[in-house]
């Protein structure tokens, strides 16, 4: 079997998104590269996790032909890979439905960075995606383009994208970022919420990665 570990890996994603409440049934996408052949593991299309193994996931290359695998990968794979060969220094793409950041797609609101763990793991606003169906001509280029140089972007009335340099990254940054919606939603019910500064942002984002802990990726 190839790439059995990233199989796991991106299998482990999988069920931590339910585990968290990002996704429910069969929602939600886990799309990482290996770096060494530039093969991807996704997952597949419309089933649920919990029903999966290791075997399961699809490899695909990066112009979305399956290599191995019985099931058809996510309808959304020329989205994944298309943001993974946009940025190299990506290789994991996590897509969720997580309720309080998906609201603010509903309503076109990007997100601001209100806390620090915000700032830590984005150094950015979220912004926002038009809306577009799979068979759109912009279903792909709309969030790359929204996406830009950030680290999570929100599709329009759908759901969010984070990504990053590894699985665990990629993942953190889907947590956070519903955590991080859900205190804007209540903060603007309290007041007026206080806003990061871009430089603020930039200056925690920059600590965190490059100064904090063990360093370790």
């Amino acid at each position: 079997m190839l790439l059995a570990d990233l199989r796991n890996d991106v299998l482990n994603a999988a069920l931590a998104l339910k585990r968290y409440g990002l996704v429910w049934m069969a929602g939600g996408t886990i799309c990482a590269r290996d770096p060494e052949s530039g093969r991807v593991v996704v997952t597949p299309s419309g089933l649920p996790y919990e029903d999966l193994r290791p075997t399961d996931m699809i490899v695909v290359d990066l112009d979305c032909n399956v290599i191995e695998g019985s099931y058809r990968p996510s309808v959304a794979t020329n989205l994944w890979t298309t943001i993974i060969r946009t940025r190299p220094e990506i290789h994991a793409v996590v897509h969720s439905h997580s309720p309080y950041a998906t609201a603010f797609s509903v309503v076109n609101k990007p997100i601001p960075i209100i806390t620090e763990t915000m700032a830590n793991w984005f150094g950015q606003p979220i912004q926002i995606a038009p809306y577009a169906h799979l068979e759109d001509d912009h279903f792909v280029t709309a969030p790359v383009e929204a996406l830009g140089d950030g680290f999570a972007v929100m599709l329009g009335q759908h759901g969010v994208i984070t990504v990053g340099r590894n699985l665990h990254h990629a993942l953190e940054r889907a947590v956070t970022l519903e955590e991080g919606a859900k205190t804007y939603a209540i903060s603007c019910d309290l007041g007026d919420p206080l806003e990061f500064t871009s430089e603020q942002a930039r200056r925690s984002f920059d600590y965190y990665h490059n100064r904090y802990g063990q360093l370790k990726e």
